[in-house]
């Protein structure tokens, strides 16, 4: 009979047991029950607020928009082509030579940036890419400082990319020279311009055939037409043309290029490859209606490199020989032809110049990048009023925690007159915010 008590007791315990633990499982299930709900009720509202918020075209393609809100402060010493974003020192003459050199102190906004880009399948068979920046360097309202940024149309792309077959239209640097130095201060006119860097972004049809390829190993040829520019008029005409327009023809361009590995389709990328190289050669073309009636040939011969090295190293830069590349974003030092010989004449003699940069840039820890680079640009025969420009920069970019970065670049400049050499220096600070 104790024995009966006893288990019949141990029974009830066991099962008293067995109902708070069922108890407490279930109040644990519907806690984790409420949990989910409203992790799924947050997640719908934000997925509902980014449906909301984001763009669509009118062809129901998203559209995804960028930014940059930077603040450039800068002091420049020595004469320059520019205070705000100089390319060469200029010379000072006359009473004002045995002054002190001059320094200026700006700051700016102009070189803020604002971007968009899309993308579409099965368009015609292929990938369709667009998208646009532009920034406000616009020529200003006022007249210096000025105070009202018009906005500046900078870059406008289409691309229709196939497996082995790309097109582009739009707006972008020439094909010959498409590769910019790292830089934010240097955005609105890159670094190096006018010192080996050709950079004028112009209106062209781009296309780009992969020839043969071998692993990572791709051989492609490109050929492009962009509209002629010489960034020249002639005094004299009543109704003022651009001389490479006036030539009635547009300018034309090719490229072999050998890449290996990385993906490259954004050479706007302000980043340091971390692999992947990229060799080409090219050659340009246009004509320049100088004297009416008449059109003059303006030629160059290329080569760029873009290569990583490893450890967070890469390099890049470009070189060329060629004749009247005002056009292209300073090529000659900013100059088409010499000074005029023969009284009447219009312009002087055609120009010939052999120029480049390289510049090496590296990031081992992911929050900072570094580099450092120079440029030059040498102009051939005795016409030329600026006949060797030299800039050497450095630049460190540190991202304390995203979007925000702090820069700091210094530029100097050597710039050969006929009467002597003529140095300044550039030091810029920048701190701003990627969107």
């Amino acid at each position: 009979m104790l024995w009966l008590a006893s288990a019949t007791g141990a029974g009830a315990q066991q099962r008293d047991t067995v109902s708070r633990e069922s108890s407490v499982t279930l109040d644990s299930l519907a806690a984790r029950l409420a949990r989910t709900d409203s992790a799924l009720t947050l997640l719908r509202q934000q997925i509902a607020t980014e449906s909301a918020s984001s763009v669509r075209l009118r062809s129901r393609i998203q559209l995804d928009l960028s930014a940059r809100v930077v603040v450039n402060s800068a002091v420049t010493r020595g004469a320059v082509s520019a205070a705000e974003v100089p390319v060469f020192a200029a010379p000072v003459r006359g009473a004002a030579a045995t002054a002190a050199r001059p320094s200026v102190f700006s700051m700016t906004m102009r070189q803020a940036l604002l971007g968009g880009s899309a993308s579409m399948d099965s368009v015609a068979g292929a990938t369709l890419l667009a998208d646009f920046e532009l920034d406000f360097f616009a020529r200003a309202l006022d007249a210096t400082p000025p105070l009202f940024p018009e906005p500046r149309l900078r870059t406008a792309r289409v691309f229709l990319v196939w497996p082995r077959a790309e097109v582009m239209v739009g707006m972008e640097t020439p094909l010959v020279s498409d590769l910019n130095p790292i830089s934010v201060a240097g955005v609105a006119i890159p670094v190096f311009a006018a010192a080996g860097n050709l950079w004028n972004w112009l209106p062209q049809f781009r296309l780009t055939r992969t020839l043969v390829t071998r692993g990572e190993w791709a051989v492609a040829a490109q050929g492009a037409i962009l509209s002629p520019n010489a960034s020249e008029r002639p005094l004299s005409n009543t109704v003022p043309t651009d001389i490479g327009q006036a030539s009635g023809r547009p300018a034309l361009q090719s490229r072999v290029r050998l890449r290996r590995g990385h993906d490259l389709d954004d050479r706007a990328a302000q980043g340091v490859w971390t692999s992947g190289l990229e060799v080409g050669l090219g050659t340009h073309s246009a004509w320049l209606q100088s004297v009416p009636g008449v059109n003059r040939r303006s030629w160059a011969v290329t080569a760029d490199l873009h290569a990583a090295l490893g450890h967070g190293l890469e390099l890049r830069g470009e070189v060329y020989r060629g004749a009247m590349l005002r056009g292209l974003g300073g090529g000659g030092i900013g100059q088409n032809f010499g000074t005029r010989s023969v009284p009447g004449n219009e312009f002087g003699p055609p120009l010939t110049n052999t120029a480049g940069w390289l510049q090496l840039n590296t990031q081992w820890h992911p929050v900072l990048v570094h580099g450092v680079g120079c440029g030059t640009d040498r102009v051939h025969g005795g016409s030329a009023d600026r006949r060797r420009n030299g800039v050497c920069a450095v630049h460190t970019t540190w991202r304390p925690a995203m979007p925000v970065f702090l820069s700091v670049e210094y530029r100097g400049f050597r710039t050969r007159y006929p009467d002597g050499l003529w140095r300044a220096s550039h030091w810029n600070l920048s701190v701003g915010v990627d969107l």
